[in-house]
């Protein structure tokens, strides 16, 4: 697996299990923004996808499982604090309940909960993380 900037500068990251190339298509303004966590997303994506390879062909230990379950775990944290980060920036850049609820494919009413009860409550590390504020 790589990870290629757009100006093909590939970042090569490591897999569990050998796979077809995959890339990440990536502005070089992107790639410096994220910086290490390129790498970091990319394997965590791989590992993903090589549990549920795993499981698709019924291959699977318990240890295997126990793998999939923290890397699985460890993804969905990081993508919760993005769109966490991001529903917050939303509502600071004055987004409208109803363009948020079609991005999450909801009821507005269920976009204003979401969006307010996020609101009352300090960004969390991983929305930290996601907008580069953590240390």
């Amino acid at each position: 697996m790589t990870t290629e900037h757009t100006d093909p500068v590939p970042v090569p990251v490591p897999v569990l299990v050998p796979v077809p190339d995959l890339t990440i298509p990536l502005s070089t303004d992107d790639a410096q923004a994220l910086g290490d966590d390129v790498g970091q997303l990319a394997m965590l994506l791989g590992t993903v996808m090589h549990g549920l390879a795993q499981l698709r062909a019924g291959r699977t230990s318990t240890d295997d499982l126990a793998t999939t379950i923290t890397v699985t775990t460890g993804l969905l944290n990081r993508l919760e604090g993005a769109r966490d980060a991001a529903v917050r920036q939303h509502a600071a850049q004055g987004g409208s309940y109803g363009a948020l609820a079609s991005s999450m494919g909801v009821t507005r009413a269920t976009a204003q909960s979401r969006r307010d009860t996020l609101l009352k409550k300090d960004p969390s590390e991983m929305e930290k993380w996601a907008t580069g504020s953590s240390s």
